[in-house]
């Protein structure tokens, strides 16, 4: 095909664009040429698309879909077209009072449950450390008479006369400790200046002083927990007896957090008798642990019952 140029250099094009009949074709009138997409008259506002004549056989336009050609170049058309787009287009949206009303419910709901769920998951750490306390306390006695022979032949003295730093020598290497604060009154394993309370909220009678001499063989464990123990202190060996043991060895004292609060028997501090049968055993006091006593039995309650939803008082017999 050939290209003109014109006198500034530029390509002539002119030659390229169709015919309305396009080139070699048999087209049936400029009317039907129109109608099947070629120059579009409506483009030019000035010279509006003429109307088609049935008596020169041009008939209305119709598109694809069938809808006539000259309803689709209305600006009727147009206009519902454009309606319908930004109908579509157009989003709900939630208003500022309908969001404040959500999130007070959602506070409210939070305020609620946030701390029964803290509670719980403190409760539930709480039971999985006695528990493991438990199994490590058995665990380093049974060792230790595996070296030493079985507990009630370890000659303890009572715990003014050595017997409990004694105690602790023989199952000192099966814990994993971290401080040892053996005849030591500082308080830096009992902070001095903090309160200790029974379950039933009693003030706990001075620890400070009462655990805080070389009566009793204190130390703190690798986890931060701290362990004490007392041998009997009237009788030596596992000869003692309470209300509800016989054959007593010792006691252990365990507080899974330090001096950390609440300090409170039941709660984060906890004991057990060791008493000696035939074999070793850590003592059953369970019925002492209710909600109006002192907690001494909350040890057991945890290791039987796996939670620490202690009675409000003490069962009926």
């Amino acid at each position: 095909m050939e290209q003109k140029e014109n006198v500034k250099g530029l390509v002539d094009y002119s030659n390229l664009i169709p015919t309305p009949c396009g080139r070699g074709s048999s087209c049936a009138s400029e009317a039907s040429y129109k109608c099947r997409g070629g120059v579009n008259s409506s483009i030019n506002s000035q010279n509006p698309s003429p109307q088609p004549s049935p008596a020169r056989g041009e008939g209305a336009c119709h598109s694809n879909s069938g809808t006539p050609q000259s309803l689709l170049n209305s600006n009727h058309f147009t206009h519902f077209t454009h309606l319908t787009h930004f109908t579509h287009f157009k989003k709900a949206a939630f208003t500022l009072a309908e969001v404040l009303i959500t999130l007070g419910v959602i506070g409210i709901v939070a305020a609620m449950t946030i701390p029964t769920l803290i509670n719980k998951y403190q409760e539930r750490v709480t039971v999985t450390k006695v528990k493991k306390m438990y199994s490590t306390l058995n665990q380093a006695i049974r060792l230790a008479e595996v070296e030493n022979g079985p507990v009630n032949t370890w000659n303890l003295p009572t715990n003014k006369n050595g017997g409990s730093q004694k105690f602790y020598e023989y199952i000192k290497p099966y814990l994993k400790v971290s401080k040892e604060c053996v005849e030591d009154n500082s308080g830096n394993c009992f902070d001095a200046n903090t309160d200790y309370y029974w379950l039933n909220g009693t003030k706990w009678k001075d620890p400070n002083t009462n655990y805080g001499t070389e009566n009793y063989a204190r130390i703190i464990l690798s986890d931060g927990s701290l362990l004490w123990f007392r041998t009997n202190m009237s009788n030596e060996g596992c000869t003692e007896t309470n209300q509800l043991l016989s054959n007593i060895c010792a006691q252990i004292w365990y507080d899974v957090n330090g001096s950390a609060k609440p300090n409170t028997c039941g709660k984060d501090i906890f004991y057990w008798f060791l008493a000696y049968d035939k074999k070793f055993y850590f003592g059953q006091v369970s019925d002492k642990c209710y909600l109006d006593n002192l907690g001494g039995g909350c040890a057991d309650w945890i290791v039987k019952h796996d939670n620490m939803d202690y009675p409000a008082t003490k069962p009926t017999e």
